[in-house]
């Protein structure tokens, strides 16, 4: 069974960069195959790996849902299942899979179970599996994610950050997710670093690792113009966070 990273924190704060940093690293440590898991309904991993994701498991879902009066004697799931390698994007040393939207006007709930059903068999074929979760905690309170190798929190340097993460610590124990490690991952810390409220609130005893992120023109520049991270030129900060996540 292959690496199994979920990345989640709230939204803005830096947690898809940090995403296509980790795949970065891996690819470059030869991690490969490795797979690249988009479950952000807003979609913004793809292209900062470069690629584009045309096919979403949620597309697949609703073509099954129109087609459901039509379509019998197969259960949707099977249908699913069989349609969802089509929204694999394949690229250089690595695969892309893109969740799409996770709701809509009828029960969608069962897409949550393809993804974690998928998730689990696709996760064999790859020596690392990365996950970009939805901003904040949607993924883990489903358990979409329920069997990780490192949890990495992703947090911006001040007191919100520091609760959110802490927030999504306290639910994956309630909910009694399987997490090997935790690393909390500080972005945008300025010159003046993270401030002491914020480390108290969260403290290193919570988390088996931290790891900063200095704010820096080129990541902010890589995120909002959907930039390729191969492309870019990396901060040399940030050249330990995969192995800070992989450190036993």
């Amino acid at each position: 069974m292959g690496i199994f990273l979920a990345v989640t924190g709230k939204g803005g704060s830096g947690k898809t960069t940090v995403t296509s940093i980790l795949a970065r690293q891996a690819l470059e440590k030869g991690f490969k195959p490795m797979l690249a898991v988009d479950a952000d309904p807003n979609s913004t991993l793809a292209p900062l790996l470069g690629v584009t994701a045309q096919r979403t498991i949620s597309d697949i879902r609703d073509e099954v849902m129109k087609a459901k009066a039509v379509v019998t004697g197969v259960p949707k799931e099977r249908l699913l299942e069989r349609d969802m390698e089509e929204c694999i994007v394949e690229s250089e040393g690595f695969d892309l899979l893109a969740m799409g939207r996770p709701e809509g006007k009828d029960c969608y709930c069962f897409v949550n179970n393809l993804l974690r059903g998928g998730l689990e068999r696709l996760r064999g074929n790859y020596k690392l599996t990365v996950v970009d979760n939805e901003a904040g905690m949607e993924h883990l309170s489903r358990m979409n994610t329920s069997d990780i190798d490192c949890l990495i929190l992703v947090a911006e340097a001040n007191m919100v950050g520091a609760r959110t993460s802490l927030r999504i610590l306290e639910l994956a124990e309630s909910l009694g997710v399987r997490v090997g490690r935790k690393v909390l991952v500080w972005s945008k810390v300025p010159a003046s670093g993270v401030p002491p409220k914020a480390q108290e609130i969260l403290s290193e005893k919570c988390v088996d690792a931290v790891f900063q992120v200095p704010y820096n023109e080129g990541l902010a520049r890589l995120s909002g113009m959907e930039e390729s991270v191969f492309n870019a030129v990396l901060p040399p900060e940030v050249a330990g966070l995969l192995d800070t996540c992989l450190s036993q």
